[in-house]
């Protein structure tokens, strides 16, 4: 039984959120472009930010959050990279320590649940071989790598689609 609990995020969670996201890229930084990495701090660390169109869910464990990402609903993934009316999974993030305890696989349910009560027969997400842990547990899910995408900083990356 796990030891966390997953909520939607309150305001006041926000910095810790943006912490967390700064926190667990660190792992990534040897995948992108050092030129730029700079550039993806930035934008990591306003995490917090996809609160605006989606919704922010964490997994708290004790009062202190140990992984959080953002579930989009439909029509407000970003059309450049998503059909329209697809939800998203977007930020998965889950602090260093708090790693192979389930949560990111959990928290990933969590936003396919919420795609299935939106009535979506789908939900997509746009990952990284760079992410060696995530992009492992997506395929294991059942995503499906649908089509191929710009660099991000440097590092290859791909829309992957579950769908129901």
């Amino acid at each position: 039984m796990p030891s966390y609990n997953i909520r939607n995020a309150v305001t006041v969670d926000y910095p810790a959120i943006n912490e967390l996201a700064l926190e667990a890229w660190q792992v990534l930084k040897d995948g992108y472009d050092p030129g730029q990495w700079d550039g993806m701090l930035t934008a990591i660390g306003k995490m917090s930010d996809l609160a605006a169109k989606g919704e922010l869910i964490v997994a708290v464990e004790q009062d202190r959050i140990a992984g959080a990402v953002c579930y989009m609903p439909p029509h407000t993934s970003n059309p450049a990279i998503f059909p329209e009316g697809w939800p998203s999974i977007r930020m998965l993030v889950t602090r260093p320590e708090y790693r192979n305890k389930g949560i990111g696989r959990r928290l990933t349910e969590e936003c396919i649940l919420r795609a299935r009560r939106d009535r979506a027969d789908c939900i997509a997400l746009h990952t990284s071989p760079v992410m060696t842990v995530a992009l492992p547990l997506y395929l294991r899910m059942g995503f499906i790598k649908d089509k191929e995408l710009s660099p991000i900083a440097g590092a290859p990356y791909a829309r992957y689609v579950l769908m129901f």
